[in-house]
């Protein structure tokens, strides 16, 4: 008692202590099934900025030219012939810088390549493009390893031994003709953030001991006219600097997109419509934008993104030093800022103010982090400050209803005695579940028997009796619970229990065939017990069936009880009473063994007509899974074959076999089959057996 005094006076503490914890450890890992929630939440901020147009305008003096659709339908399915690409080239030669999203790394007509490796030189603007692959069937060569060494990054110190960047073993690079003539070379990978989606660009990757940058860092390192000096640690990028712009620890720099990228067409530059001039002192991009060619990515703002915008918004963020921002300490700060309101306003003794300051912290959180990203270029996880304070809240205000959710539980234990947890708890949730009537659902039906309980009442007391029942119906319906079932009712000696009903549970019929093995096991234990205290032992009988019925409150308006109802329930009963005639302890229908999905051991018995049905039903012993029964199985298995091909004599031989060692089972085939040789079945026999008794 002293110690639940002492929860309550502080629970406002070690709510917070909880919380904390948890949101730490959270925004550390960042767990990729919270970390795909939380990047599209914060992505949010896109449509917000463009709605109030503040949305960035990009860099003036860079351009795309497109191989859009209607280049391709004008000029021909892609990829062009290398003449065509000569002359694209050689309209784009005013250029300050041309970058290509593009690759030509096969031969094709040799004139037609010498031709493009002549403009391209005579250009002397063009950086060639390449692409990294995780597997390929070709090495990269030894030429073309020397071509990329040119296009390194050559100023960088290495703080550790190791560094943490990328590194990509096959490289698909331009055919040799080509590369010598380029200017430089740049890559074109990128990388998808867990979600799929593209929010960030890489500085550096790593290809046969080479530190490369990709296609913006190389057009403003040549737009610029300056290097780029690169600090690399076992976490990445240390820093990277190039002229005034100055980047710290991030391998990875996060993308500011743009509401308009320019864009024009490369039919429009090849048959002169655009004049070589528009290019004057410009930074071109090159790449493929038809949907069919596929280069598309999903980004923050547009679900198809050609890919060759990547590159286009990257190189403007550098130039215009529009990168978003990130900071970890802010990160934390705004997690315990938000949650310390929290913790204050929870002393307000009125509900309806608590929950009004709640709203205005925890939305003030929110947009505190989009007035940053606004103003500031500034990317701040809002998510992790928002969920934990939501958490927070929740918590506070569950335990200001500690005392009236005490009195509840003591209810619902209570009650939990006569039904299933699962119900009580729908039952509180809809006082209106209470009331008569029923639907049709598709559940799983189990019934337990006691044998020869009848002849246990006569050699004990009442008092005896009744304290024996208990013990054996207790552990097992602590079975049938554990597994998500409904225990039904107890009939004497019988148990009946329901599986997916009234809550929906999408495994009921493993639940159930579970059930009866893991009861089959509570049986030995129980059995142990009973020979320690001097008490006969008791044998189990359980059928399982699955199938639709009637289930809901049925009685009257003065007493009812939930229950299920229909033939599938009377078929369970029924094949719970096979087990004696079959000498084992679990019988199930076929119908029961089609909605398995878990590997059960089992053996089929019989096709039976059980009585009250016309239709014969295959049925199934379910065993534990040993070597030894997986053997008698398969003997078992075949003995079967030979009794349904009315093979009796062969059948006779195994069945006998496996009676001698100890099947109780195949006792009954054995005299099957000699009352089948004896008495043949009809030509017409379809294998089924008629049970006369329930």
């Amino acid at each position: 008692m002293n110690s639940l005094k002492a929860l309550l006076k502080n629970y406002r503490l070690i709510s917070f202590i909880v919380v904390s914890a948890i949101a730490i450890l959270g925004y550390y890992h960042q767990p990729d099934s919270i970390q795909k929630f939380s990047l599209g939440l914060e992505d949010l901020k896109f449509s917000a900025r463009s709605a109030l147009g503040f949305a960035p305008k990009p860099h003036p003096d860079i351009v795309i030219v497109e191989v859009d659709e209607p280049s391709v339908n004008t000029i021909g399915r892609w990829p062009w012939n290398r003449d065509v690409m000569a002359k694209l080239f050689d309209n784009l030669k005013e250029a300050s810088v041309v970058g290509l999203d593009i690759v030509f790394s096969e031969t094709s007509d040799e004139d037609k390549d010498q031709l493009l490796s002549d403009t391209i030189y005579d250009n002397g603007n063009i950086i060639l493009g390449y692409f990294f692959r995780d597997i390929a069937t070709e090495e990269t060569t030894d030429e073309d390893i020397d071509y990329l060494e040119n296009c390194a990054y050559q100023n960088f110190n290495l703080i550790d031994e190791e560094i943490g960047i990328k590194e990509f073993p096959f490289a698909e690079v331009n055919i040799p003709v080509i590369a010598e003539s380029g200017l430089t070379c740049a890559y074109f990978s990128t990388e998808p953030d867990t979600d799929g989606l593209y929010r960030r660009y890489p500085f550096a990757y790593i290809h046969k001991g080479y530190i490369l940058p990709p296609i913006a860092v190389q057009m403003m390192r040549y737009y610029k006219n300056k290097e780029v000096d690169l600090e690399l640690d076992k976490n990445g990028v240390k820093s990277f600097n190039l002229d005034n712009l100055n980047i710290n620890d991030r391998t990875y720099v996060r993308l500011n997109y743009y509401d308009e990228v320019k864009y024009v067409s490369a039919n429009e530059v090849i048959d002169g419509t655009i004049p070589t001039s528009y290019f004057k002192d410009k930074m071109v991009i090159v790449g493929v934008t038809e949907v069919g060619v596929y280069d598309m990515r999903p980004t923050p703002i547009d679900s198809i993104t050609p890919g060759v915008s990547l590159h286009y918004v990257a190189l403007s963020n550098l130039l215009q030093d529009e990168l978003l921002h990130t900071s970890i300490p802010v990160d934390y700060i705004s997690i315990f800022v938000t949650l310390f309101l929290v913790l204050a306003i929870s002393f307000m003794r009125k509900q309806s103010h608590r929950v009004l300051l709640y709203g205005f912290s925890i939305i003030g959180a929110g947009a505190t982090s989009y007035a940053m990203f606004i103003f500031g270029n500034f990317w701040q996880h809002e998510f992790y400050t928002v969920a934990p304070s939501f958490l927070f809240v929740a918590s506070l205000e569950s335990f200001a209803f500690f005392t009236v959710e005490r009195k509840a539980k003591e209810v619902k234990k209570a009650f939990g005695s006569y039904v299933s947890p699962e119900l009580v708890e729908q039952i509180q949730k809809n006082p209106d579940k209470l009331q008569l009537g029923g639907e049709e659902r598709f559940i799983s039906v189990v019934f337990s028997d006691i044998r020869g309980f009848t002849s246990l009442s006569e050699m004990l007391s009442a008092p005896d009796l009744v304290a024996m029942l208990n013990k054996i119906h207790d552990p097992m319906t602590k079975v049938v619970l554990k597994n998500k079932g409904m225990l039904d009712k107890y009939i004497g000696d019988a148990m009946m229990v329901l599986f997916n009903t009234p809550l929906d549970i999408e495994d009921h019929a493993d639940m159930a065939v579970l059930s009866s093995l893991q009861i089959i096991r509570k049986l030995h234990e129980i059995n142990e017990m009973f020979i320690e205290q001097g008490l006969p032992t008791i044998d189990v009988g359980v059928g399982v069936n699955t199938g639709n019925c009637v289930c809901g409150n049925m009685g009257s308006t003065v007493r009812f009880e939930y229950t299920a109802i229909g033939d599938s329930v009377n078929l369970a009963s029924r094949l719970e009473g096979l087990c004696k005639a079959y000498k084992c302890r679990i019988v199930i229908s076929e119908y029961t063994k089609e909605n398995c999905k878990m590997e059960f051991l089992m053996r089929k018995l019989d096709n039976v007509r059980v009585k009250g049905k016309n239709e014969p039903v295959a049925i199934f012993e379910v065993m534990e899974d040993t070597e030894e029964l997986r053997q008698l199985k398969a003997e078992f298995d075949q003995g079967m074959e030979f009794y349904f091909g009315q093979k009796f004599e062969e059948g006779l031989a195994v069945f006998k076999k496996l009676a001698e060692e100890g099947d109780p089972t195949s006792t009954v085939f054995v005299e099957r089959c000699e009352l089948y040789m004896e008495n043949p079945p009809p030509e017409d026999w379809d294998g089924s057996f008629t049970m006369t008794s329930k």
